[in-house]
């Protein structure tokens, strides 16, 4: 997959001029305000600022345009006001003219403007010593005028555009200059109507003046003619790559952006290299619509498109990526959304451009595009694997060569497992040349890395290439070292958002529901990848050409195939397996927690249904904070573990490789059916394992095993932790399911002393507890309050849940007595309130449960 095109920068997002064709001189007039020396600033590098001359006093103003801002003079009476800009020439501006000299931007002109005869616009004939150009409008049509070395005019022609320019319009006007080829070109475009007008080539004789030292004037000349309106975003480059038509292409795609637009609703000016929503004295508005500049779109293959963003889940989002393509950047396709998995629905033509929504349910905080890319992901040369070749990719991931005389060519894959491939090429065929480690490789869709190329030679004097090859998903094991994180009752999209992070990978469809409360403190990527597969349960897919991890409850399909001796299947065995099984299974999360509070006492969970055998191990759910959800998890291991592992092992033919029957195709993860009279099987299973053989299809190697559905794709069995709290009246079902902060409370069980909580009044009992060893303990006195406080910092949630287990002997409340759980909550906008649940009088080990929603910061006292 290569990236075919990034926006990124501010001109990206806004149209203005690119920077990098404004290398002598580029005034963008989005300050708010000249500075102390009355000076508007060059964002060239070079330091030419702007000065303006008769600034007080006059109708000269800053005012908001349709790129930041737009420096405006002489509205009322350009002869009184007489004000004009000026760059001082310290003799370097023009000392390299090079091929080409373009000049211009945009102007907003009034009727006297357009009216008078003479209108000066951009010109070097204030001195001192000779000109070089003159920009001006004569009776408001575009003219040129070039001198040379002795002030002599050497072009001097007024042109006619394909439309008249009128007051209070937006043009853009610029002007390529080619000293060497001795020609001149305008270019105008009016914004309002789109139309770009290029001038034919005005040729000229002599020789540009090359040692000009003159100033910089715009709407001035000689003290009497005056420019009236608006101008914005100038420029000058010399020695430009830019030609004409090159100016024409910049209009065009600079009507398309309005990041820089302060009368919208979005800003990618305040923040250079970032679109937010538009803030007015504080406030952003709920929504806004973000347009780019077009970008190369011309795909080889299928486009993919991927927007960096920065956003607070929940409060503020890119709500919605939009794509339109054109051949010409006239001409648009109307606006399609993208796929959920970034997929391009617009049809693929020479230009894309995007927009993007951006939306808050905060005004007080906006979401912030920083990047936009489009993906080439090549079409496979081959569609399926059955006689498919090896095609190596180049460093933009495109086509290099295909390996058409590799030979034993084997893919190895299994469900949330390896995904390896192996082939031999002659050592002197014409492309072994191109094998070379790190690169890439393709087979159909999927992409491999080679790792290791080994030459052998055999006793017969042949020398045979070896190449082995991991799948491309491999090289997150080399990412950036991640931190320790902790998650609370989250999905696994949660994780997988962690860890791919800072990746070019991003997370594709995530079908699994379960909640789980761990902390991952792995700090590979793919190791953490892994681990949240084995957490949360289902089938891991990496999707290499696209860059995509998927977590599916199935990855496969059961299309009916089925596999008999004497049709596909040439041969298989049957395996039996008990070596791993076990009865018994006990299990311990972080800092030794179990689940035998809500398991009737019992760290462990059995099943003699397959033998009456006790077979004993233990499950490592050190990630685990929520024991809930850890005897859910366990219960679901020891139903794979308790009865014996049967699979099967089979050689068989890809049939659909063969015209006619297409119908009988199958893949990884698929459910099919083995048939086999002489064994008397006839089962459904799976296909957890494969070695493909591309060159030989009738000679793969399948593994199947009778566990059809992992972990991800049964429903969470609430129920039983439910039954523990049956005797509670204010908690039901489902509010246990929603039991999210069990350990929100750190050292709730007093096993480190008083580590964590205020302490007022109680002491620690180091022999009497319930789900540990210890508890905290007070002894009532009349009159006097005791307390044990803590404050948590749970996540932005609808509701919360709380529990705790209280035992009390001869308890007596006095008048106004309370005794109970005590949540003062704190919003986000400092108020607070305060809520106490219950006062138990209840015999000792009873359990309090109190519900409360929605919530910010919560003290909790005990």
């Amino acid at each position: 997959m290569a990236v075919k095109s990034i926006l990124t920068s501010q001109t990206d997002f806004t149209g203005e001029f690119p920077y990098i064709e404004g290398m002598s001189g580029l005034w963008r007039f989005n300050e708010s305000a000249p500075d102390a020396d009355n000076k508007l600033l060059d964002s060239s590098g070079n330091d030419r600022k702007m000065l303006i001359v008769n600034w007080s006093g006059t109708t000269a103003s800053l005012k908001s345009s349709q790129k930041g801002r737009q420096f405006r003079m002489n509205i009322n009476n350009p002869t009184s006001d007489k004000t004009h800009l000026r760059v001082t020439n310290d003799g370097s501006i023009f000392a390299n003219l090079g091929e080409r000299i373009v000049v211009g931007g945009w102007m907003n002109p009034t009727t006297y403007s357009v009216g008078n005869t003479f209108c000066p616009i951009f010109n070097t004939r204030y001195g001192p010593g000779q000109p070089i150009f003159y920009l001006s409008l004569y009776s408001g049509k575009p003219r040129i005028m070039l001198y040379n070395s002795s002030g002599s005019l050497i072009l001097d022609q007024t042109t006619t555009p394909s439309f008249k320019l009128v007051n209070g319009g937006w043009y853009f006007i610029a002007g390529v200059i080619e000293p060497n080829n001795k020609q001149f070109t305008y270019v105008v475009g009016d914004r309002d109507s789109s139309e770009v007008w290029k001038s034919d080539v005005l040729t000229f004789t002599g020789e540009l003046n090359r040692s000009c030292v003159a100033d910089l004037i715009m709407g001035m000349h000689a003290g009497s003619y005056y420019y009236a309106g608006g101008f914005d975003d100038w420029f000058l480059d010399c020695d430009s790559d830019m030609t004409a038509d090159d100016l024409v292409d910049y209009f065009r795609g600079s009507l398309c952006a309005n990041g820089g637009d302060f009368t919208g609703t979005v800003d990618a000016l305040t923040e250079p290299g970032a679109a937010t929503l538009l803030a007015t004295d504080g406030v952003y508005p709920e929504s806004g619509q973000l347009t780019t500049i077009p970008a190369i779109c011309a795909l080889a293959g299928s486009g993919r498109v991927s927007v960096t963003s920065e956003y607070t889940a929940g409060v503020n989002a890119v709500s919605l990526v939009e794509t339109s393509t054109s051949a010409d950047m006239v001409d648009w396709s109307t606006w399609q959304s993208i796929g959920s998995s970034g997929e391009l629905q617009s049809p693929n033509q020479k230009y894309i451009r995007y927009r993007i929504t951006l939306t808050t349910t905060d005004t007080s905080k906006t979401p912030r595009v920083t990047d936009i890319q489009l993906h080439d992901i090549p079409k496979a040369p081959y569609d399926r694997l059955g006689f498919a070749r090896p095609v190596l990719l180049d460093e933009n991931n495109a086509w290099e060569a295909v390996l058409e005389n590799a030979f034993d060519i084997i893919v190895t894959s299994e469900v949330n497992g390896a995904d390896t491939l192996e082939f031999k090429l002659p050592f002197q065929d014409a492309k072994r040349s191109y094998l070379d480690n790190e690169k890439q490789v393709q087979i159909v869709n999927d992409v491999y890395r080679i790792r290791t190329v080994t030459d052998d030679k055999t006793t017969d004097g042949r020398v045979v290439t070896t190449v082995y090859a991991e799948a491309a998903f491999y090289d997150l094991a080399f990412s950036e070292v991640k931190e320790t994180v902790s998650f609370n009752a989250d999905t696994a999209e949660a994780p997988m958002t962690h860890v791919l992070s800072g990746t070019d990978w991003a997370v594709g469809t995530v079908n699994v529901t379960s909640k789980r409360t761990w902390e991952c403190s792995e700090k590979n990527a793919l190791v953490i990848l892994r681990q949240t597969q084995v957490i949360h349960g289902g089938d891991l897919i990496f999707d290499c050409a696209n860059r995509l991890v998927h977590l599916l409850t199935f990855s496969g399909n059961d299309n009916g195939v089925l596999f008999c001796y004497r049709k596909n299947m040439k041969s298989i065995q049957r395996v039996v397996d008990t070596r791993s099984l076990v009865t018994r299974l006990y299990a311990y999360g972080k800092d030794g927690m179990t689940f035998a509070p809500i398991n009737g006492g019992k760290e462990y969970v059995q099943d003699t249904t397959y033998t009456s055998e006790i077979r004993i191990s233990t499950l490592d759910c050190s990630n685990f904070t929520n024991p809930y959800q850890m005897l859910e998890y366990t219960e679901n291991k020891l139903a794979e573990y308790a009865y014996p592992r049967i699979s099967y092992v089979l050689s068989a033919m890809d049939l659909s490789v063969l015209t006619g029957y297409e119908h009988e195709s199958w893949a990884l993860g698929d459910i099919v059916t083995v048939d086999d009279k002489d064994l008397n099987l006839s089962v459904k299973t799976r296909v957890v394992r494969r070695q493909y053989n591309l060159q030989e299809p009738w000679n793969t190697v399948l593994e199947l095993s009778t566990t059809l559905r992992e972990l991800g794709d049964s429903s969470a069995q609430w129920d039983k932790a439910a039954d523990v709290l049956a005797s509670t009246d204010v908690i039901d079902r489902q509010e246990v399911k929603d039991l999210v902060p069990f350990n929100h409370l750190r050292n709730s069980r007093a096993d480190s002393g008083f580590s964590y909580w205020v302490n007022s009044g109680f002491e620690v009992d180091a022999e009497n507890g319930v789900s540990g060893t210890a508890s905290f303990k007070a002894e009532g006195e009349s009159g006097m309050t005791k307390s044990l406080m803590q404050t948590v910092y749970p996540a932005n949630r609808s509701s919360y849940t709380f529990s705790a287990q209280i035992a009390s002997e001869n308890l007596e409340k006095g008048t106004a007595g309370q005794v109970g759980i005590e949540v003062v909550f704190e919003y986000e906008d400092g108020t607070t309130e305060t809520r106490l649940a219950g006062s138990p009088q209840k015999a000792a080990g009873a359990r309090l449960g109190c519900y409360f929603g929605p919530a910010g910061r919560i003290r909790q006292e005990v």
